[in-house]
């Protein structure tokens, strides 16, 4: 007779949870869907059938982020030795594996495991829709595994791991939502992505500044953005990193609301606010990097909600 021992399954699931890390994910990838989602609802109205198509689009994006991306991300930064030495409060890592939760080659399978319902779903989505959800279903899956895994390892390379994989993927699920509710896309939905995904690049550099001398021991070394700016111009410079980000997601609003909707122009005042707090970091102060990066999250979960609500409402 086998006896089923919920407690040797307890570290497991603490592990799975711990991973998740929600309060980013809030920011990024629920702020990206409510941009398309919430236009989408007032382009084409609501009833059962898009509230379930809505869940599912929401559960497959939050999955590829929260399990395949963090675990394939604490699989790479503790095989390198990043995460062992951060000094960093909300950086470093889930701490999964130090703690004995979870081992390398569980966080690797539940990796691979939060790819198999987004992965049906997207088939679901693609009979609906066509081929252009197996484009955004890719875009999901190449960002969660290229960004730490090899032979890409894209977030071990300066603006490789943002421009090639993330930046991609936070548009990819802004418009991506708006397609397949909705069967189209327009240039208001696909700025508002641009901006988000600025933003929330903006904020990622900032989470990166308080491991970058922990990134620069790793073998092999996680040359980040702002860890090749600390290389090259010295730490002082490194708070830049995140406000040029910033900077872009002030040009892309204000570009937005010149050209296409005068509400994308509002994104300007969140992004010059965290522009400064940026600026004002001291990179060499945990407490002073954590502190920034907890503002600017509040910022741009703020931001991406009030504005999927203005654009529903049709401003």
């Amino acid at each position: 007779m086998v006896h089923f021992n919920a407690a040797a399954l307890r570290p497991g699931i603490v592990g799975v949870f711990r991973i998740t890390r929600f309060l980013p994910v809030v920011a990024s990838t629920l702020g990206a869907f409510a941009l398309g989602i919430f236009p989408a609802i007032a382009a084409n109205g609501l009833n059962f059938l898009t509230a379930w198509h809505i869940l599912l689009i929401v559960f497959a994006g939050t999955t590829l982020h929260c399990i395949t991306g963090h675990a394939y991300n604490d699989f790479a930064d503790w095989r390198s030795g990043t995460d062992g030495h951060s000094p960093g409060i909300l950086s470093g890592g889930s701490g999964v594996i130090e703690e004995g939760l979870l081992n390398e080659r569980g966080l690797f399978f539940i990796g691979l495991a939060g790819m198999a319902l987004p992965v049906l779903i997207g088939l679901y989505f693609y009979s609906l829709r066509g081929v252009n959800v197996i484009y955004i279903l890719l875009t999901g899956i190449w960002a969660g595994a290229a960004y730490s895994l090899p032979p890409f390892k894209l977030a071990y390379r300066p603006l490789a791991g943002e421009w090639l994989a993330l930046f991609p993927a936070f548009i990819t699920l802004t418009v991506g939502s708006f397609f397949i509710l909705t069967g189209s896309v327009n240039w208001q939905v696909i700025t508002a992505g641009i901006i988000h995904g600025l933003i929330t690049l903006g904020w990622i550099m900032q989470h990166h500044l308080t491991d970058i001398k922990s990134d620069l021991n790793a073998v092999p070394v996680k040359n980040t953005t702002p860890a090749y700016v600390y290389k090259k111009w010295g730490l002082d410079t490194t708070r830049f990193v995140p406000a040029a980000y910033f900077f872009l997601a002030v040009s892309a609003g204000l570009t937005g609301g010149i050209l296409i909707n005068p509400v994308l122009a509002l994104t300007a005042i969140p992004s010059c606010l965290c522009i400064y707090i940026a600026v004002m970091t001291d990179p060499s102060d945990v407490r002073s990097i954590t502190g920034a990066e907890i503002k600017m999250l509040a910022i741009a979960t703020g931001n991406a909600f009030v504005l999927s609500i203005l654009l529903a409402l049709g401003f």
